[in-house]
């Protein structure tokens, strides 16, 4: 049997697929259905990434039907104790960007976090290691605006 070539970009939108479908409520029978539909084959391993590329755009555009689109993480809303410190990591990430010229999103901040075991992300760390992560932010603000 003959398989298409798998770009790098072919995992990433299998995955998305996968999302789309658990946000939407689709089972695995719905999905299949919605692929034999859409591409003529029966599973999503035999399609190429222009196929799974169709596959997305349909479940994405679900929404209009009512249905609830996959828009990726969404970020908590904080408690009155921890807003000001989010706050201040979102200001401090639109200061090194200006410092930079490159975008810094909450991603950066969230691997800060991962990378030094405060939490998974920011939205699930505790104020102690909030304080740390936005004194590693200004650390890395005033050592870039050093020019390093």
């Amino acid at each position: 049997m003959n398989m298409p070539a798998r770009s790098p970009k072919w995992a990433k939108l299998l995955k998305a697929i996968f999302a789309a479908c658990k946000a939407i409520g689709l089972d695995d029978d719905s999905r299949r259905a919605v692929v034999e539909q859409l591409t003529g084959k029966g599973s999503l391993s035999g399609c190429t990434a222009v196929e799974l590329g169709v596959v997305l755009d349909h479940l994405n555009r679900d929404r209009k039907q009512g249905k609830q689109q996959y828009e990726g993480r969404r970020r908590v809303t904080p408690s009155e104790t921890r807003a000001g410190q989010l706050s201040k990591i979102d200001a401090l990430l639109a200061e090194l960007h200006r410092v930079t010229g490159r975008a810094h999103t909450l991603k950066y901040a969230d691997a800060i976090a991962k990378r030094n075991g405060y939490g998974e992300c920011v939205d699930f760390c505790d104020g102690r290691g909030l304080r740390y992560v936005i004194g590693a932010l200004t650390r890395t603000l005033a050592f870039k605006a050093k020019g390093g």
